[in-house]
């Protein structure tokens, strides 16, 4: 759906500004609502399938992908940059962390984003394995039911664990099973927003005078968002499953999510829905070279890098060359190994004739 694949577009722009620049404000206001914006986005496309088929469809989709991209970028990180740049991360951590997939920065010292994609994984697979054998025993009538009674239970567990300080950044679980209360509530409320949302933007496109309403509704809302920040004081990190607010993360996210759509349902951008079609690639590929390219522009701007990533333009500027070199690697992989970046030369196929 064009307006799902902007939203993932704009969302991974995020993602790689969040990651480039140290601007505290900004980064704060990415980071209140861009990872629940995906698992929102993935909870609307949920599609009710026999088990063993999702999990063989999202397998490939996703675990394919995060094992090639770890062990490349583990590979480049400890004979190339980790030498280069003096790191003390462990190798033998990091390698045997492909298997474990335990979240945190320090767990991926290669490539720290990628948390994601085992974590989508098992939420997926959870939410869909509950969702089949309610449904079998007839437990609950409504199918909403189902998905309103987990991200209860994931919101409650949330507050457990903010309450009781619980020492998560010392003790990760395997497969990001520690983020699954968070992942496993924007995933639910996905679901519920799907019912509501989809067959609105299944009809014909708003008018052309509806897009500057639209547009001036999600600016205003992103900018609300920010204020209400930085008035509560809101910090969200979903890598570490950490936040200052549980209920203050909902309202962000909440709000967050449907400014971006509003924003994205107007500008109706191709690029936009393009870069959401390779946000899976451009989740992979672009830590180890924002890296390189923050290295190489300090170099020739003569600066440090801390200043650079401080600075909101050349973040910027890094941000878009960054997103262009995965994008070039996407096109690249798209055609000669398609499985690797968890799709197939069927679906590009099926994607270019939907084009045009």
């Amino acid at each position: 759906m064009a307006a799902l694949d902007s939203l993932r577009g704009f969302g991974i722009l995020l993602v790689v500004l969040g990651h480039t620049s140290w601007s505290a404000g900004l980064v704060s206001w990415i980071f209140s609502f861009h990872m629940p914006l995906f698992f929102i986005i993935s909870g609307m496309l949920f599609h009710e399938r026999q088990f063993l088929d999702s999990f063989k469809r999202k397998a490939i989709r996703l675990l394919v992908p995060y094992v090639f991209f770890g062990t490349v970028t583990l590979a480049y990180w400890a004979l190339i940059e980790r030498r280069l740049r003096g790191d003390e991360g462990s190798v033998p951590n990091a390698l045997a962390n492909i298997v474990l997939a335990r979240a945190g920065s320090d767990n991926y010292p290669q490539n720290a984003a990628l948390w994601f994609l085992p974590c989508l994984f098992v939420t997926e697979m959870l939410f869909l394995g509950i969702f089949t054998f309610v449904k079998s025993k007839r437990a609950i009538r409504y199918d909403w039911a189902v998905a309103a009674t987990l991200a209860t239970v994931s919101f409650l567990s949330i507050i457990a664990m903010h309450s009781f300080d619980l020492p998560i950044d010392r003790l990760r679980l395997p497969w990001a099973l520690d983020i699954l209360p968070f992942s496993m509530l924007f995933y639910c409320i996905g679901y519920l927003l799907s019912r509501f949302l989809m067959p609105c933007m299944r009809k014909s496109k708003p008018k052309a005078s509806l897009h500057a309403v639209y547009a001036a509704i999600g600016m205003a809302g992103l900018g609300l968002l920010r204020v209400f920040d930085e008035l509560t004081g809101l910090s969200v990190n979903l890598n570490d499953a950490s936040t200052s607010n549980p209920f203050w993360m909902l309202c962000a996210a909440l709000l967050g999510f449907i400014s971006s759509l509003m924003l994205c349902v107007a500008i109706d951008y191709r690029l936009l829905q393009f870069l959401g079609r390779a946000s899976l690639t451009i989740m992979c590929v672009h830590e180890p070279v924002k890296r390189v390219l923050i290295f190489v522009m300090a170099k020739i701007l003569g600066m440090n890098t801390d200043a650079l990533r401080a600075n909101l333009v050349y973040a910027m500027l890094v941000t878009v060359v960054t997103v262009a070199i995965c994008v070039t690697v996407h096109l690249i992989m798209g055609r000669f190994a398609p499985v690797l970046i968890g799709s197939s030369r069927h679906n590009l196929a099926s994607q270019g004739k939907a084009r045009a």
